[in-house]
């Protein structure tokens, strides 16, 4: 039997006393809750259930537990818990009979040890440990629950039937290897998500919390989730969810409203919820600039953050602001995209948190482990919040996992990843760390960090530098549906063009065989890797595709300082630092030669990984002329080794050496970064330029 406490308070009293008996029963194929489902009445009002048992061979069991002098108002509120259950699962066609008819058990019950009127309550009761084990026997189905009806009714219960909707399809044709019908499969699969990401998103705990994964492992749809559930919960705690990448923004709001909705059947209050940028600024709400504001302190501007520091102007931004007094203004904060914030930024959340000690500060917050691959090193809890006047950290994860109780843990790793069909996420991997190339540019340090992202390393094989290594990742780890039907040739395809305009001419031909297969234009992402002529490259692409009907959402173009990034019928056009984030059922992948000359840098090979791992199912790579050979050579070898890393272990000391070292003439760097910019280049432009020149130097 699997237990989910869904609540911060540990089970007391007759509660723990009556979930260790249920657990003593030993149900096969069974769920044991507490604490959740949690729904909102007509008044506004919160309803909690209690004890909840979902189980194959009995149904349904909803368990309320009482004394003699809270039994009406215990009855009263497992009724409601009832109705909106049973009205929850007769929504669905696979769970009913016919329309008044469920096609499972759903019973309720009064645990009451004391002598009652059984007779006086809607619910039945009953006053003994030997009447529940009664219960169970009686309620033995003669026909099991299958696979299909219990995911359903756990898909409901956990609120991730909420997410089941990303888009209206209609199957035009009974081919199942047909682009609509995989999507559809896939994004039913994807909806019904990891059994450790539902369970993450709805438990509670009291204090810090951290949640890691890769790219694509759902962090952030498990922090709406828990956001909502935190809101149904306590619905007049203040809440902050904060985040990197601003066009995240509508997704996080769309997220947290239907998971809420799910439950209350109303839209959350927004009144007690922020959905803020990280930093912000006079015309869009952000944590930096709102906490600036509001505690008197003039807010630090771009221009001025960029002068003292061009490489990170955010953490300026957030050293400016620290040193001051911070009123404590959050009961909960949730932050996404943990690994592209300062350390500062942190430490500016943890004042902003209510809670005079650690145990009572409750932050959740999200870590990339990809973005720990690429930067070598994982910041701990104890760099990210910092230390008090003692030099104590002022979170310690380990120290406060010994506080907590039923099973539940503070620091979470998701291994599946959603997002990327397996093919295509370990072909990112090898691009991505250089595996194939002239050597890694970046690499795990040590067996742990691969199992951390999904990973293993196969018997009789070693990490041992200069030995030949094969490290696999296993299919139930990726999506599976999608390999009914498609094998990896049909996932991933490259093409190298003569020119821009055959460039852009085969993207709008594949684009348009696309949508004629029934994709959807806001289904496909254009990600150019050349950040100096992506407005070219777009300008040009736009005309292809309205020749043939298909309008663009071109997001280089958007004044809005948080542009939807996904708007309906139309493609969108993005560069890779835009794309991030965000994700589509295709891909293209387009300028690939423009990253040639980065071929051995960490941010050329970062670029590549995350534009690959934008698509849910199919993605297209392309170039111009000889400059992708050495790329496509690279993703041919990966899909030849199939799910398998193959590779002779590089010294990762040496790499760390090799990439940290910085030439005497980087000391001019910020002189030049005025001139570069009026010469009509991106910040991320000049950033790829002086790492290029810096690794040639080394």
């Amino acid at each position: 039997m699997e237990k989910i406490i869904a609540t911060e308070l540990e089970p007391n009293g007759l509660d723990a006393e009556v979930l260790e008996h249920i657990e003593k029963i030993q149900l096969d194929d069974s769920i044991l809750y507490y604490g959740f489902p949690v729904f909102k009445d007509y008044e506004e009002q919160t309803v909690k259930s209690k004890i909840v048992v979902l189980s194959k061979n009995h149904g349904l069991i909803l368990l309320s537990t009482c004394t003699e002098a809270n039994i009406f108002e215990a009855d009263d509120n497992l009724s409601q818990v009832y109705n909106f259950i049973e009205a929850a699962l007769k929504k669905s066609k696979l769970l009913r009979k016919n329309k008044k008819t469920l096609a499972l058990e759903l019973e309720s019950y009064l645990v009451c040890l004391d002598s009652v009127d059984a007779d006086e309550f809607e619910n039945d009761v009953v006053n003994s440990y030997k009447s529940i084990d009664l219960v169970f026997g009686e309620l033995q189905l003669e026909t099991p629950l299958d696979d299909f009806q219990f995911d359903e009714v756990r898909s409901i219960i956990e609120g991730a039937k909420a997410l089941s909707r990303p888009s209206k399809r209609t199957r035009t044709d009974e081919d199942p290897a047909s682009k609509l019908n995989i999507l559809i499969a896939l994004e039913n699969e994807i909806s019904n998500f990891d059994i450790e990401q539902r369970k993450i998103a709805i438990s509670l705990i009291n204090g810090p919390q951290r949640i890691r994964g890769l790219a694509g492992s759902g962090k952030t749809v498990v922090l709406a989730m828990k956001a909502a559930h935190i809101h149904l919960q306590h619905p007049h705690k203040k809440i902050l969810f904060t985040f990197y990448t601003k066009s995240l923004y509508g997704l996080i709001v769309d997220l947290l409203d239907r998971f809420y909705r799910h439950f209350a059947g109303t839209e959350p209050n927004w009144d007690v919820i922020d959905v803020h940028h990280s930093w912000g600024g006079k015309n869009l709400e952000g944590v930096t600039y709102n906490a600036s504001f509001e505690n008197g302190v003039g807010a630090m501007t771009f221009s001025t953050a960029r002068s003292i520091n061009f490489d990170d102007p955010f953490r300026e931004v957030c050293k400016h602001l620290l040193p001051h007094k911070i009123e404590a203004k959050y009961d909960y904060i949730l932050i996404d995209e943990a690994q592209d914030l300062p350390n500062e930024f942190f430490q500016i959340c943890y004042k902003l948190c209510k809670g005079s000690t650690a145990k009572n500060k409750n932050i959740v917050w999200g870590y990339d482990e990809l973005q720990s691959i690429f930067n070598v090193y994982q910041r701990t809890p104890e760099e990210l919040f910092g230390h008090d006047e003692k030099g104590k950290p002022l979170i310690d994860l380990v120290a406060l996992k010994n506080e907590l109780t039923g099973g539940q843990s503070n620091d979470l790793v998701l291994y599946k990843c959603y997002r990327n069909p397996l093919e295509i996420l370990v072909t990112a991997h090898a691009l991505g760390f250089g595996l194939y190339s002239d050597y890694p540019v970046q690499m795990l340090e040590n067996k742990e960090h691969w199992e951390d992202v999904g990973y293993r390393v196969e018997d009789k094989y070693t990490l041992d530098v200069g030995s030949t290594t094969s490290i696999i990742r296993d299919r139930e780890n990726s999506p599976l549906s999608i390999y009914r039907h498609q094998t990896a040739s049909d996932l991933i395809r490259c093409f190298k063009a003569k020119d821009l305009s055959e460039e852009c001419q085969w993207v709008s031909d594949k684009i348009q065989q696309s949508i004629e297969a029934g994709l959807k234009p806001q289904d496909i992402m254009v990600i150019c890797f050349d950040d100096y002529n992506a407005k070219n490259y777009f300008a040009k692409l736009s005309k292809y595709l309205t020749n043939i009907g298909v309008r663009s959402n071109n997001v280089l173009t958007s004044t809005s300082y948080a542009p939807p990034f996904k708007i309906d019928d139309m493609v969108t056009l993005t560069t890779v630092h835009r794309a991030k984030g965000n994700e589509a059922a295709e891909v293209f992948a387009i300028g690939l030669d423009a990253l040639h000359r980065y071929r051995n840098t960490r941010s050329g090979r970062n670029k590549i990984f995350t534009a690959f791992t934008r698509t849910k199912a199919w993605l297209n790579v392309t170039g111009i002329g000889e400059k992708v050979d050495g790329f496509f050579q690279e993703i041919r070898t990966s899909l030849g080794n199939e799910n398998r890393l193959i590779f002779k272990v590089p010294d990762v000391e040496k790499i760390k050496r090799d990439l940290d070292a910085r030439p005497k003439e980087l000391v001019k760097i910020q002189e030049m970064w005025s001139d570069l910019r009026e010469q009509g280049m991106s910040d991320q432009e000049i950033k790829d330029q002086l790492e290029l020149w810096s690794t040639k130097n080394i």
